[in-house]
């Protein structure tokens, strides 16, 4: 029996009750019938079922190696000078044309851009 048949059946009681004893009878004792027991529905027995999916496996790839350059490293006026192909003299020109900058000449000897043009002596 369901639990909505069982609920149907303790109505019809109650209305039942009702009915034998009248609006005035709830005074009055009943006697000679009763009204039939109420059962008890049995619980429902409907077994719940669930799926648990896993959680899906990610996989991470490391990005791909990416090299990066240093960057150029500052050149002295001597340097740009002769990677730009201009001569000793030209760089001697310049050199006087800055004001003889002390900058210019690494060992103090009055010749600059040795370094980069070699011994100019």
């Amino acid at each position: 029996m369901s639990v909505s048949a069982a609920r149907i059946r303790v109505a019809a009681a109650i209305l039942g009750g009702v009915a034998v004893l009248g609006i005035a009878g709830c005074a009055q004792p009943v006697t000679g019938t009763s009204a039939p027991a109420a059962t008890q529905a049995p619980a429902p027995t409907s077994q719940a079922t669930s799926t648990v999916v896993p959680p899906a496996t990610v996989t991470v790839t490391p990005p791909a190696t990416v090299t990066v350059a240093a960057p150029p490293k500052p050149q002295t006026p001597c340097q740009r000078l002769y990677a730009q192909g201009y001569s000793y003299a030209a760089a001697y020109s310049a050199w006087a044309d800055a004001g003889y900058p002390l900058n210019w000449d690494a060992d103090k000897d009055g010749l600059p851009c040795e370094q980069s043009y070699g011994e100019q002596n």
